[in-house]
């Protein structure tokens, strides 16, 4: 979205960019029918809910400063920041189920090769 709006292409016809590119498009449509019909761009997505209140409020800031795109690019560069320590804490979180399952299924081939051998030696005692 930073890109289109950066490129000079107006509001409406970037969110309709943005609308094919979600797996839900009607709500970027009904922002740009909103947006149209005279709303400011924060108005019509805190009248859609699409995002938090600070997004919208930054989204607001940017519209009445003048820079779009910057606000734009910040709220991408939260959403990247927020996914990525997401991911981290995920694979900090996975990391010890990783070692617990491998030590099972170490222990689990112990026991499969021992067992037979502790067989054999009762018979031959």
């Amino acid at each position: 979205m930073k890109t289109l709006l950066s490129a000079g292409i107006p509001l409406v016809q970037a969110l309709g960019m943005a609308a094919s590119m979600d797996p839900r498009p009607e709500r970027w449509i009904e922002c740009a029918r909103l947006v149209r019909e005279g709303f400011r761009f924060d108005t019509a997505l805190e009248k859609q809910g699409l995002f938090s209140e600070e997004t919208v409020y930054i989204i607001r800031i940017g519209e009445l400063g003048g820079d779009l795109p910057g606000a734009v690019a910040q709220i991408a560069e939260m959403n990247w920041e927020e996914a990525r320590d997401g991911m981290e804490k995920a694979a900090t979180l996975a990391e010890p189920l990783l070692v617990l399952v491998l030590g099972l299924a170490v222990g689990f081939v112990v026991i499969a090769i021992l067992l037979p051998i502790f067989d054999l030696s009762s018979l031959a005692g």
